[in-house]
């Protein structure tokens, strides 16, 4: 806030309708970083009325300054603006603008002119005004949190959607097998094997399963199904994407590379989720449907989470168009690229180079797709555990009619770069605990680091 050195803000006691009566159950002072979290985080603190958020002028003049643009920052800012409002219009008492006396927070070391520092003021004279009453600071800014606690402050993070972590690795299931199964190419979920039909019928819509049977006297892995309603589709053995084949690194099957296959393949399955540790192929396998599929659809959208996403200045360093500010971000998507066409012959390799040349392929900026409608595309958003669920929400629900839309990424821990997600708040984490059992959603955990050999090492020692 560059006018907070210019104004002295005297503190205002009578500003919260009600601090008396203590009618609010809590008192929210709210810092930039919690409200552009999402859209809804307002209304979640505010609770209808229960709760009364104060806002700081600096949070205000912060908001301000971000409104700009179409970015999720500046939409949120945009929203939180007429939110506030539209309060204000109606005489709402759960939310009110908090100033501050700086002659106390200057003897403890605050300075006027550093936003961090006016929050802190503005809590600390709120704490002192409503004195009782419970002032909670709310930042998702570790910094300011850490400031926070050393003025003896309560401080809270946004309450983010929390979800079990489950790895979709593919069920391994013995089963009697039936020659009929291969020629009709699916079996039914209703087995006369008790215990194996309740096994079955805990796997959910598009989830793969690996089938053990005994084949000419030979027990084991026979053949890969993915749920389909009642009954289970058994995953072509020879299945290929633009050629090419499960791989796998240690000589067994790679039966998760199969289910992957066929999900994104099948078009009754608009919404596809690929996880998985490093070099796992996610991202080349998703590519690979999309130029197998090229035919079938209008344009191929691609990108990836560039962890602080909305961030302009990250893009505005770089010289050039959009396409040249992006591309930094893109190296690993034209990684694959250049991987795939050393595995194709001489006229598709060709056909993708033609593709990349006239826009038919388009690296896309995750900041432009609010508000857009996107129809018959393939799009691929890659790294999607370093965004947070409400992101990740706002992508998904841009797919339109004939829209297939693949997410790749890696809840491991040490894959999340944002400070304030974890394995059990992240954005791919959320979608696949919301999208489970959709019939429009399928999701499958990819376990064999098939990039080389030094990849898989690593990840088995660390």
């Amino acid at each position: 806030m560059t006018m907070a050195g210019k104004v002295r803000i005297q503190a205002v006691e009578t500003q919260v309708e009600g601090a008396q009566t203590g009618s609010p159950e809590k008192y929210f002072v709210v810092d930039t970083s919690a409200l552009e979290y999402g859209m809804d985080v307002f209304e979640k603190l505010r609770q209808g009325g229960r709760n009364c958020v104060l806002m700081p002028y600096a949070t205000w003049e912060e908001l301000d300054s971000h409104k700009t643009g179409n970015d999720f920052k500046a939409d949120i800012a945009r929203n939180v603006i007429r939110t506030v409002r539209n309060l204000f219009r109606i005489k709402d008492p759960s939310v009110r603008f908090f100033s501050y006396d700086f002659h106390p927070a200057a003897d403890a070391g605050l300075k006027p002119d550093k936003n961090d520092h006016c929050i802190i003021a503005t809590a600390l004279a709120a704490k002192k005004t409503l004195c009782g009453e419970k002032v909670i600071l709310v930042t998702q800014d570790a910094a300011l949190e850490t400031l926070a606690l050393h003025f003896g402050l309560d401080v809270q993070s946004v309450k983010m959607d929390q979800t079990e972590i489950r790895h979709e690795e593919p069920q391994r299931l013995t089963v009697n097998l039936q020659r009929e199964w291969f020629s009709e190419k699916s079996f039914p979920l209703h087995l006369p094997e008790t215990r194996l039909a309740s096994k079955l019928a805990s796997v959910r819509q598009n989830e793969g399963i690996i089938c053990y049977c005994d084949i000419d006297g030979v027990w084991g892995p026979a053949f890969a199904a993915v749920r389909k309603g009642d009954h289970f589709r058994i995953v072509e053995k020879d299945i290929q994407l633009l050629g090419v084949r499960p791989r796998s690194n240690n000589g067994e099957v790679n039966w998760a590379q199969f289910i992957a296959m066929d999900l994104l393949r099948d078009a009754s399955v608009p919404l596809v989720a690929l996880t998985g540790r490093a070099g796992t192929a996610k991202t080349f396998l998703a590519l690979l449907a999309a130029f197998e599929q090229a035919g079938k659809y209008r344009q191929i959208l691609v990108s990836r989470a560039t962890i602080q996403l909305g961030n302009k200045d990250r893009l505005g360093y770089s010289p050039g168009d959009i396409d040249a500010k992006m591309k930094p971000w893109m190296h690993p998507i034209y990684d694959n690229i250049n991987a795939i066409k050393e595995l194709v012959d001489g006229r598709t390799k060709e056909k993708i180079n033609e593709w990349l040349a006239n826009g038919k392929i388009e690296m896309m900026d995750l900041d432009k797709i609010r508000g857009r409608s996107i129809q018959k595309c393939f799009v691929i958003v890659d790294e999607i555990q370093n965004l947070p669920p409400s992101h990740v929400k706002a992508i998904a629900t841009r797919g339109g009619e004939g829209t297939k839309m693949v997410f790749t990424g890696d809840f491991s821990y040490d894959q999340i770069d944002v400070p304030w997600l974890d394995e059990r708040s992240n954005g791919l984490s959320v979608l696949n605990a919301k999208m489970a059992g959709s019939k429009l959603f399928g999701t499958v955990h990819l376990d064999q680091a098939i990039r080389s050999e030094l990849t898989q090492e690593i990840l088995e020692r660390w």
